[in-house]
This record gives structure tokens, sequence and C-alpha cells, in this order.
């Protein structure tokens, strides 16, 4: 099993433990069919609340399946990350990443249902990105995308939407309880509201379907 495999399979571990609080787990859907996917997304962009945007150029995605379809464990490796300060280009990284231009992430998403159909509500770990000349960004919470795989419909690939304008998110409410990404610049901070943009799309080796009944 090689290091990145072994590294995988003990996040799948560590964080298919935790679950959705119990108001929200009435509405999950189940993924039927595919244990993991993997995939690319184009630009995606973290605007925070009086806060410089962050933007990264391509996003590599790996998920493992878990919890009988209702959840999907995540790794993200986005690349060509940065920021403009004052007219000047800086490069952003989280801490530990080999480049320079890195950002690194992992969590859990839910399959869920808003206004819209089917979603998914991604939970990230926290995420500290350094970007040359400013404080550090620590990246908290949760953020809904909408999931552009129509219920009962089977495909091997799948696309999910994340939409915001400035920093408020398309879709942040889910059972009645307000999921968001916040951005505490430093240590000690206040955490302030942060919005993403980006599309996803992943693909499994085998067809799968969403059971949304």
């Amino acid at each position: 099993m090689s290091k990145k495999t072994m590294l995988f399979a003990l996040t799948v571990a560590s964080v298919a433990m935790f679950a959705l609080p119990a108001a929200a787990s009435a509405q999950e859907i189940h993924l039927e069919g595919p244990i993991s996917f993997s995939g690319t997304a184009g630009a995606i962009s973290l605007s925070a609340e009086g806060e410089p945007t962050i933007t990264c150029e391509s996003e590599d995605v790996e998920g493992a399946v878990t919890a009988g379809g209702t959840t999907e464990v995540f790794n993200l490796d986005l690349t060509g990350c940065h920021t403009t300060v004052f007219g000047f280009t800086a490069k952003c990284r989280t801490t530990g990443s080999p480049l320079d231009t890195t950002i690194k992430t992992t969590g859990v998403k839910h399959f869920i249902t808003t206004s819209d159909g089917p979603a998914s509500l991604w939970t990230l770990d926290t995420t500290t990105i350094v970007c040359a000349g400013i404080p550090n960004t620590i990246v908290h919470g949760s953020v809904i995308a909408t999931l552009i795989f129509p219920c009962g419909t089977e495909s091997t690939e799948m696309t999910e939407k994340f939409a915001a304008s400035g920093t408020t998110q398309e879709h942040d409410v889910y059972t009645g309880v307000t999921y968001r990404l916040t951005a505490t610049t430093s240590e000690g901070g206040a955490a302030k509201p942060a919005g993403l943009t980006s599309t996803v799309t992943t693909k499994s080796l085998t067809k799968g379907k969403f059971n949304c009944t």
C-alpha cells in the first residue's frame, strides 16, 4: 500500500465517525453503487469579509463513500493558489505544503436536499492558509453545493456547484440550521463569513444513483 493510499484510508477511518446533527439526518439522501470518486475542478475562489480573495487555478479531488452512501470523505489538492494585495500577487499555500502555491485539505460531506433538489454539505477540517506578506488565514466550517445529478438517474459522473455572491453562499440553510464557511485572520482574530465559488466534477468506476426517498 502506498503512503498516499494509506493516508487516505486513515482519513476515511477517522472522519467517518462524525455525523450531522440529529435534526438534519431525516433529509439525507443515499448514493447507491460507487464506493469512490476522483476528479478535478477549474478555478476556485474564497472570499472572506474584509480580506483579500484567495484564488486557485485548479483542484484535484478524491472521495470515498461511507455510511451506506450518505457521506463521503474527501481530500482536496488545490494548485496555482494566490491572492492580490495592494496590486501585488502573493502566493498562497497550506502549512506543510511542499509547493508555495498548493493548498491541501480534507473533510467529510453529507448528501442532502435543499429547495433546489439534491445537494452536498461539505465540512472542512480546519485549514491554515499562508499567503506571502499577509497574516495567515484559518478556514473553518461547512459549505453547501448543488448536485447536478437528478434523483434516480444513473451515471458515473457527479458535478457539484458552489455559488456565492461575495461572502454570501447561494445555499446555507439545511433543516433550519445555517451552515457557513468562516475565515479567521491569525490566531485569536474574529471569524468572518466567507463565500466559496467552484464547480467540481468527479467520476467513479461504476454507475451510481441517488435514492432521494
